[in-house]
């Protein structure tokens, strides 16, 4: 049996909160109804959520602020804001920030129900493609789950990476992971040890050498479009100094 999806709302009036969970448990969502955004990133972290639903006008941290700050934790949780106070200016705004569906209140109950389900398909997707890519890898708490986050918005850009850790702790793991989120998840991930390569030859295994052998490209190099992971231990040769 499918476990019911996990719906966050927020919102200060008590209630509309109310009304608004009601009709979504009963629609078979489970819901965990908050006042404000505070209590909603705690709720975030203690475990995990499909969907949220806030309004924008919160005390304290606002709805766009809390939108900002749970996709920078959590890039697929899809994010429905809805205000009493809205205008097309704001509507624009948050639809060109990322927010998944932007409401007006009043709204229509069947209306927000549908745009829930749109919600919860693309969280679906979304957290297929998230098992898949760190399949790998077990993790319950809070502060590991910050770290996949990152990872995986990492992992969409070509910038490099260092990991940092004590022998055995996961690094070649988490490096294969960011490899599998990527668009070069289809290219070779290369994990080479760099402690077993002599000092006068790190060079060139690591970024190619000259075709010397083959005088029809003299300028020719060997290299390959793929991650690699360059590990390097107590073991591997200290750089010469340069003078």
């Amino acid at each position: 049996m499918t476990a019911p999806a996990r719906v966050v709302l927020v919102d200060d009036d008590p209630d509309l909160l109310c009304l608004v969970r009601l009709r979504l448990e009963a629609a078979g969502h489970e819901v965990e109804a908050l006042p404000d955004a505070e209590a909603a990133l705690t709720a975030l972290a203690a475990r995990r959520a499909d969907l949220l639903l806030t309004d924008w006008r919160l005390p304290g941290m606002d709805g766009l602020q809390l939108f900002e700050t749970a996709r920078r934790r959590y890039p697929t949780l899809p994010v429905i804001l809805f205000t009493a106070h809205g205008t097309v200016p704001d509507a624009v705004e948050a639809v060109s920030r990322g927010v998944f569906c932007y409401l007006e209140k009043p709204f229509d109950g069947q209306l927000l129900l549908d745009k829930v389900a749109q919600g919860l398909a693309l969280s679906a997707g979304g957290r297929e493609a998230e098992e898949d890519w760190r399949a790998g890898i077990v993790s319950r708490g809070p502060a590991m789950e910050q770290l996949l986050s990152e990872a995986r918005m990492v992992a969409a850009t070509d910038a490099s990476v260092l990991l940092q850790g004590e022998s055995g702790s996961g690094k070649e793991v988490l490096a294969r992971a960011i490899h599998q989120a990527s668009r070069r998840a289809g290219k070779p991930f290369i994990a080479v040890n760099c402690g077993a390569i002599p000092e006068n030859l790190l060079e060139s295994e690591l970024f190619g050498h000259e075709m010397v052998i083959v005088s029809a490209w003299p300028d020719a190099f060997i290299t390959w479009r793929a991650t690699m992971l360059r590990s390097r231990s107590a073991s591997a040769p200290a750089p010469s100094p340069s003078c």
